[in-house]
């Protein structure tokens, strides 16, 4: 009887320990803040989450329950939705590599395509803004440190 005590107590206590080293990976974002896209007759807006380490962004509109996630590692997009209709694979590339450069000098402040037109402005007080033209909206994007 103590046997087996002993035994199922050795059990319960490993079992509590391993549980306890067992890390659970949370969504941690360096960056928080709020986007804006507006026509003359449309108008979206949200939230943005950003992990500059991961190269991680996650899109949360005002109206959907839905995240939209962008992953840019290895010069790999991984999504969980389709872009393909709106941007092209290599310009969402170039718009990501762009996003997540820190930037300092005038030169790599403005990122234009066909339709894309972007300047973003690193400031002490109020974090990254970025600004600019897609297609027939305007868009406008504030990011703050955490």
């Amino acid at each position: 009887m103590k046997k087996s005590f002993l035994a199922w107590y050795l059990f319960l206590v490993f079992f509590l320990f391993s549980c306890a080293v067992i890390e659970i990976k949370e969504d941690i974002f360096s960056k928080k803040g709020k986007f804006s896209l507006a026509s003359n007759s449309e108008y979206f807006s949200g939230t943005i989450n950003v992990n500059d380490v991961e190269k991680r962004i996650q899109l949360s509109l005002d109206s959907v329950s839905k995240d939209f996630k962008i992953s840019f590692k290895d010069e790999e997009i991984k999504t969980n939705f389709k872009y393909e209709n709106i941007i092209k694979e290599s310009d969402f590339k170039l718009f990501l590599e762009w996003f997540f450069f820190k930037c300092t000098n005038i030169e790599c402040q403005n990122f234009a395509l066909q339709n894309l037109k972007l300047k973003k402005h690193l400031s002490n007080k109020s974090g990254l803004i970025i600004q600019g033209n897609f297609q027939k909206f305007r868009l406008s994007l504030k990011l703050n440190d955490i």
